[in-house]
């Protein structure tokens, strides 16, 4: 079953401070995403890899096409979403690692971590006993738990970034490079976690610019040409 359906989708964007030019990114993508399977966007700079992320998880609005997602409620197109129903969609269905960990000020690495599962109601002693089993998987020692994160190295950051992200078991699952700042103990323990959610039925959609890790985790790769 396709839990993502991407059809027909184009983007451009236009530069109203450089009097109004347009830069088209993205022309016709379509792919489809199963569960339990993983693909990796391909094609050099400038091919619009990430906008398209970003467009599965509704930072941007396609300019044309349509954006198919299974939720719960059923087949909800992202193109055409309210912007709050898009909020509920990321809480409950998507979820996306990004490079870089973007959180309030002064608030601890286990409130961060904690909070999408909270969001969800879910009882404080599963919140707690989940965070505690993705901080120590991905390395972070318990005494910085209680410390905000701005103050940490990108690697730590990006851990704790990591496990904030996947404390929900999300259906779809986006990654944008994930393992970027990552040392080779750690790119390997986020490597398991991306084929533990696959097992469990997720579909993923991510960029890869370490080769081993794309050939590792890629069922198939989907090739972005220029659309300039």
């Amino acid at each position: 079953m396709s839990l993502i359906d991407v059809r027909s989708v184009s983007k451009t964007f236009i530069l109203h401070n450089q009097g109004g030019v347009q830069l088209p990114v993205l022309r016709n993508a379509s792919f489809q995403v199963t569960a339990g399977e993983c693909v990796v966007l391909d094609g050099p700079s400038g091919t619009g890899k990430s906008t398209l992320l970003k467009m599965l998880y509704g930072n941007y609005r396609a300019d044309s096409g349509q954006i198919l997602v299974q939720t719960a409620s059923g087949i909800e197109d992202l193109v055409a979403i309210h912007p709050h129903r898009m909020l509920q969609i990321r809480r409950d269905t998507v979820g996306f690692v990004s490079q870089f960990l973007r959180v309030i000020p002064r608030v601890s690495t286990w409130d961060v971590v904690c909070e999408p599962l909270r969001r969800q109601g879910a009882d404080e002693s599963i919140v707690a006993e989940r965070a505690r089993q993705l901080l120590q998987r991905l390395n972070l020692p318990q005494s910085l738990w209680p410390l905000a994160p701005a103050t940490f190295s990108g690697g730590e950051q990006q851990r704790v970034n990591i496990a904030r992200s996947l404390m929900v078991e999300y259906p779809i699952l986006l990654l944008d490079e994930p393992t970027a700042s990552l040392d080779a103990a750690n790119r390997e323990v986020v490597a398991r976690l991306i084929e533990e959610a696959r097992q469990r039925g997720a579909a993923v959609v991510g960029i890869f610019h370490d080769d081993g890790l794309r050939s590792r985790l890629a069922d198939r790769l989907y090739a972005l040409e220029s659309a300039q």
